[in-house]
């Protein structure tokens, strides 16, 4: 379910711009986060419980309640003069911004276990806690406990038009993205969701959950088509005509 809003101005003589709200909530089943998989056709269930993915419901993976983007074109006219200043310098000039602003997206905890640690090496799968293999979620957490992290990015354009003829133009521009740096959580793997790791009292065979010291830190900063999140720059430049 979901809700949007915008507001847009249409272009004039110097501006064009809009601002877009989305308001969204994703629910499933679990078939889509962390220790699981977004298909049925595994060897093994992916629900923490054996056929019960109800019991796995709640904010999906894909969950992002609240994302606002403005977006804004300013080309205002310097001089109305008819002559080389106006047209190669003062004029011809354009900004472009895009920002978006929205907040984070779930992860679920997971727990590390291996085959030395589990309480029953007889076990179907001895890397869960209940021997199914499904999912390694924590059981007693939320399926959406642990928080990406907010996104906030900025991207800007501005450009120079050059008239060379009466049909030709050359327009030079520079481009940043993420022009203020803002940390950006993102990748397959964006945060250490392994919150505890199984530990197994050798003495009466019952397993101990360990606080796992890195859970939650951030583990991934990727994002196409690039590779990084981090602020970059360009020059561009193009001939129309």
């Amino acid at each position: 379910m979901g809700l949007l809003v915008n507001l847009k101005t249409r272009y004039s003589s110097w501006f064009q711009g809009d601002v877009a709200y989305t308001w969204s909530h994703t629910i499933d089943d679990g078939i889509k986060g962390a220790g699981t998989s977004i298909l049925f056709g595994s060897t093994f269930p992916t629900s923490y419980a054996n056929g019960f993915y109800r019991g796995d419901r709640g904010s999906a993976s894909t969950d992002q309640r609240h994302r606002v983007t403005v977006n804004a074109v300013f080309a205002p006219t310097f001089s109305h003069a008819d002559n080389w200043e106006g047209r190669y310098l003062a004029n011809g000039w354009q900004l472009s911004v895009i920002s978006v602003a929205a907040s984070s997206q779930p992860l679920q905890p997971t727990i590390s276990m291996s085959s030395t640690n589990a309480p029953n090496s007889n076990m179907f799968q001895t890397s869960t806690l209940n021997g199914l293999g499904g999912s390694f979620r924590v059981p007693f957490e939320s399926t959406s406990a642990l928080d990406v992290g907010h996104f906030v990015k900025t991207d800007a354009r501005i450009v120079k038009q050059f008239p060379i003829g009466e049909r030709v133009k050359l327009n030079v521009g520079f481009e940043a993205f993420n022009v203020f740096n803002h940390l950006i959580v993102s990748g397959a793997s964006p945060r250490q969701t392994q919150q505890y790791t199984a530990a197994k009292i050798t003495s009466t065979g019952a397993v101990n959950l360990v606080p796992f010291a890195n859970y939650g830190l951030i583990t991934a900063t990727q994002m196409p088509p690039d590779g990084t999140t981090a602020r970059r720059a360009q020059v561009v430049a193009r001939f129309l005509w």
